[in-house]
């Protein structure tokens, strides 16, 4: 079992002390027994000689077997009492006395040699199964503290060691759930500081560029004019990837609570449409929206409204002059359904598995100035409010967004 611990010898010494001390105790114990059964083994002949002495002419077997009485046990014992037939007399001249004594010992001492070999075997055998079932939780154990995060100790049993193991894996569960969440918050944010570093490289070329041009052209008003305006334009385009990572990365990390209260949908809808009516009249676009009045969605205003004014900002920017994009919403006991459609160019195959994520851009796109954040907010904040976003596109025939958000009692 290798080397033993301290709590282990010192059960084992306990142990064996108990032993020695009980085979002491059988000695003395079988030699009290002998003592009694000397006592009445003098009785006995005292009564035995007594009757004899009392019928000197009768041999009768009730002198050996009945019980005798007080005159029979004195007399009897003054006649052997005479010839040294007495308390006195040593236990070596009584055979009858020392087979008795010694069967007595060997009877105990086998008894107690069955009793403590079946105790030092059970322990053995306990001392064995926990000797390995330790070693195995401490290899287990080892494992994990090498790297090993998934390593868990076998506890299937019932019994006081399992419970320990059992409390030993939560451990372990919760400090793997920790190096995880750390991890992933690492990763993320590495992901964020990657995607500002790498979106706001593009306007910071561009933006020295400008500032060279007007540095060396400053006496022409019209140049100065032309690469201001270009350079406001870059710094737009800064500030809004900037801001939209920001919302993403609140989102992502759990900052932002949505504060939900009951909206009317017919509302919230008509507040979206007036953003960009004049967009959409500029290009020669409609937007037009369609559903019952009385629609009531528990959720937070203000990001809902960014997330269905991407959609459409995103529908705007891939919709023809003339085209159409429709908002329509609909109830059912179990869920509220918003669809915002248009009849644009629609969504290559290849895309549509890729649109909700971050700065992607598709190679069968013309757009050049989208960043590619406003579809993966959107994401982030319907899955914020519990619900879900798909999309569905045929080329040539247009796309349709469709946001499901569940009616939970628990709000």
């Amino acid at each position: 079992m290798g080397k033993l611990g301290k709590e282990t010898k010192t059960l084992l010494i306990a142990i064996t002390a108990i032993c020695l001390v009980s085979f002491l105790l059988a000695g003395g114990i079988a030699t009290l027994l002998a003592k009694n059964f000397q006592q009445e083994l003098l009785l006995h002949d005292y009564g035995v000689a007594g009757h004899l002495l009392d019928n000197e002419n009768e041999l009768s077997i009730s002198a050996f077997t009945s019980q005798p009485n007080e005159n029979d046990i004195e007399r009897g014992k003054a006649a052997l009492a005479s010839i040294g037939y007495d308390e006195t007399v040593s236990i070596r001249f009584l055979p009858a006395v020392q087979t008795y004594r010694n069967q007595t010992i060997l009877s105990v001492f086998l008894l107690l040699v069955f009793l403590f070999g079946a105790i030092y075997l059970s322990l053995f055998l306990y001392l064995r199964r926990q000797h390995k079932a330790f070693s195995n939780a401490e290899n287990t154990i080892r494992q994990f503290l090498y790297g090993n995060t998934t390593s868990r100790i076998e506890c299937s049993q019932a019994g006081d060691w399992y419970s320990l193991f059992h409390a030993i894996n939560e451990m372990a569960t919760i400090l793997s759930a920790h190096a995880e969440n750390q991890r992933q918050t690492k990763e993320f944010l590495q992901d964020i500081i990657s995607d500002v570093s790498h979106q706001i490289k593009t306007p910071l070329s561009a933006l020295k560029m400008y500032h060279d041009i007007i540095e060396r052209h400053k006496d022409d008003a019209a140049t100065v004019s032309r690469f201001t305006e270009k350079s406001q334009r870059e710094i737009k385009r800064m500030e809004d990837v900037i801001y939209t990572l920001l919302k993403l990365a609140r989102l992502d990390a759990g900052i932002i609570q949505m504060e939900k209260t009951p909206e009317n949908l017919s509302v919230l809808m008509q507040d979206v449409l007036e953003r960009f009516e004049t967009w959409a009249e500029r290009e020669h676009k409609t937007i037009t929206l369609s559903g019952k009045e009385d629609v009531v969605l528990s959720c937070d205003a203000l990001w809902v409204s960014e997330a269905i004014g991407n959609i459409v900002k995103n529908a705007l920017e891939h919709t023809e002059n003339g085209g159409h994009i429709g908002v329509k919403w609909s109830q059912s006991p179990l869920m509220t359904q918003i669809e915002i459609s248009d009849d644009g160019k629609g969504i290559h195959p290849e895309d549509l598995y890729n649109i909700f994520k971050r700065f992607y851009r598709s190679r069968f796109s013309s757009d050049v100035h989208g960043i590619g954040l406003g579809l993966p907010l959107a994401k982030s904040i319907v899955e914020a409010h519990g619900g879900t976003i798909s999309v569905t596109s045929s080329i040539g025939a247009g796309t349709t967004f469709t946001l499901n958000f569940f009616n939970l009692t628990d709000e």
